[in-house]
């Protein structure tokens, strides 16, 4: 980090760099228009990934805190879990393949008749999108289901006996005291998501421009300035995406050791 520091006081003209040191290469970056749109679309990323994971990954893993059959919730941890033992880049080349203009998704959707023609998916925001979720929902789904495997069975017991519908029970009971789960694997998809390098690169074709990928061209150009300085700013982003998510989990922590106290009273 004191090394890349150093570079991003640097100046890289004509393809070397420059001896002294200078703040032209921050005040050129973040004084860049373009620079500033990489930022939005990996901040987008971030929340859009983590919109995805948190609506797919809620309902999996109540599905999962639900299964009473040892084996049968065995069998699901490694079907769900199971991507994380194959590369990133091996799956980031299959789902290229699904998502191709010739692929699976583009032929299925032609067949059933809803477009006439492929839609563009691969290369796209939307490509990258799907990419990530599927390779982070794991990080989703382990937070959530690590807090539901905490809840007393009783409380929804409890809540059925009070007259309470299963949407009640689970709008009042079972969602605030697993928000925790939320917000922790929020934490985590967030950060994997905006520092993810292979599937946008891969999915995205060189079309979708991360701070990850912005980072690696200007490595390979041999611009070290540059590079320190993105590296710096998407250290930061990352940081502060931490806290904020921290802050809302000592926020949902009071509030909830708040109410059992009401409620023992």
């Amino acid at each position: 980090m004191v090394i890349l520091a150093v570079y991003s006081f640097r100046a890289f003209e004509n393809g070397r760099l420059e001896p002294g040191h200078t703040l032209s290469t921050w005040s050129d970056l973040l004084g860049s228009s373009y620079f500033w749109s990489v930022v939005e679309r990996t901040m987008k990323l971030g929340a859009v990934t983590v919109a995805v994971t948190a609506v797919i990954g809620y309902p999996v893993a109540l599905a999962l805190y639900r299964l009473r059959g040892s084996v049968l919730r065995y069998f699901a941890y490694f079907l769900i879990f199971s991507p994380l033992l194959t590369s990133v880049v091996v799956r980031s080349y299959g789902w290229a393949l699904v998502l191709g203009d010739g692929g699976f998704v583009n032929n299925l959707l032609i067949r059933w008749h809803l477009v006439d023609r492929p839609v563009r998916i691969l290369y796209e925001f939307s490509g990258v999108t799907i990419g990530l979720v599927h390779i982070l929902l794991p990080f989703m789904i382990f937070p959530i289901l690590a807090v539901l495997d905490q809840l007393d069975p009783m409380l929804e017991q409890s809540a059925a006996d009070l007259g309470a519908t299963s949407w009640t029970t689970f709008r009042r009971v079972t969602l605030p005291l697993t928000v925790q789960g939320v917000i922790a694997g929020s934490q985590l998809v967030f950060a994997l998501a905006i520092s993810a390098f292979a599937t946008p690169t891969l999915l995205g074709g060189g079309r979708v421009q991360v701070l990850a990928s912005q980072i690696y061209s200007d490595v390979g150009g041999l611009d070290w300035p540059s590079a320190a300085v993105s590296s710096y700013v998407l250290l930061a982003l990352a940081l502060v995406a931490i806290a904020l998510f921290s802050m809302l989990l000592r926020a949902q922590t009071g509030t909830r050791n708040a109410s059992w106290e009401y409620a023992g009273e």
